[in-house]
């Protein structure tokens, strides 16, 4: 009788990224996996995805064990896109969507299980000040956008998702966004609770943060070089990066702040945020430092964050073979 074939790892950094990048907690997997979105430094996007399923789970060959992160998955080929944001949305049901931006505008991809990705049409505007993303209750689909043409600052718009995959996108109250000092902000962050019918806005300067909640409740915070909000079981977080060795998590509307200290050399170049939901303590985020991406795991005050660099790390078996990341 054959032996059977002995399992083994094969790992390779991830591939080199550009910009922002997008994390979302997605539908896939026993506990849902990790999607996380990044831009080529040169062509295209790359998603690779985390396994959150159990530690006895089986690993198909090809595959991350659990507590891994996949090889890269390359799409979107033909533009030189500089920033990302993904979620998992309701519609579909359960497909992904991707907003990317490349030469000032914002362009939209959808996954799902019979097609991949395929490109859909765009919001009707640029994205102004930076790319926004977020899904509320029913499955409408909220961004910032600049009406028109040199027009400042940004307005929040609501996609009607009816017709999905298409999408009826008009402007939403309040029309107008401004930064904490009153100035325009650089950044924008949604971040919606599963059952909001609108997202709460965080407006990020350098100088000053400001969070409006669904309900109309606003805080100032820090100012920010970069940003993340989620929404998880206690309610609003948001995470703050400004240009120092650690980042500030606040609790809007609260007294709570923490920092967390952030592993690497150099400035922080990217920051994306999840909640995780069979943890509901914990928030997952991945930063760029450098040139290195790191994986956090935060679940609160008294508690040191786990951070690793990230990996992509795949099951083969003897003869198996192939690269960790697909083009």
């Amino acid at each position: 009788m054959a032996a059977a074939p002995s399992p083994s790892l094969t790992s390779a950094p991830p591939p080199p990224s550009r910009g922002g990048v997008g994390l979302a907690q997605g539908r896939y997997g026993e506990r849902g996996n990790l999607e996380l979105v990044l831009c080529d430094e040169a062509d295209g996007l790359w998603v690779l995805w985390h396994n959150t399923d159990p530690e006895d789970t089986d690993t198909p060959e090809g595959a991350p064990p659990p507590g891994r992160w996949s090889g890269g998955l390359h799409f979107a080929a033909g533009r030189r896109y500089d920033d990302v944001r993904v979620l998992q949305s309701r519609n579909g049901p359960d497909h992904l969507e991707v907003l990317a931006r490349a030469d000032g505008g914002a362009h939209r991809l959808r996954w799902s299980p019979e097609a991949a990705f395929t490109a859909q049409e765009p919001p009707p505007a640029r994205p102004f000040p930076a790319l926004a993303l977020a899904e509320t209750a029913g499955g409408a689909l909220w961004t910032v956008l600049s009406p028109e043409p040199g027009a400042e600052p940004g307005r929040l718009y609501r996609a009607d998702p009816a017709g999905y995959p298409e999408l009826l996108w008009a402007p939403a109250a309040p029309p107008v966004l401004t930064g904490a000092d009153g100035h325009s902000p650089h950044a924008v962050v949604l971040a919606a609770a599963p059952d909001a019918t609108r997202p709460g806005v965080l407006t990020v300067s350098r100088t000053g943060s400001h969070w409006t909640g669904a309900d109309g409740t606003a805080a100032v915070l820090p100012g920010a070089e970069h940003a993340a909000a989620v929404h998880g079981a206690d309610g609003p977080l948001v995470f703050l990066a400004d240009g120092g060795a650690d980042l500030i998590a606040v609790r809007p509307g609260t007294d709570r702040r923490w920092s967390l200290a952030l592993p690497g050399t150099g400035p922080v170049t990217a920051l994306a945020a999840t909640p995780v939901r069979h943890d509901p303590r914990r928030t997952d985020l991945v930063v760029r430092r450098g040139d290195t991406l790191w994986h956090l795991t935060d679940r609160g005050p008294g508690e040191e964050p786990a951070a690793r660099a990230l990996v992509s790390t795949v099951l083969r078996r003897d003869g198996g073979a192939g690269p960790v990341h697909r083009r």
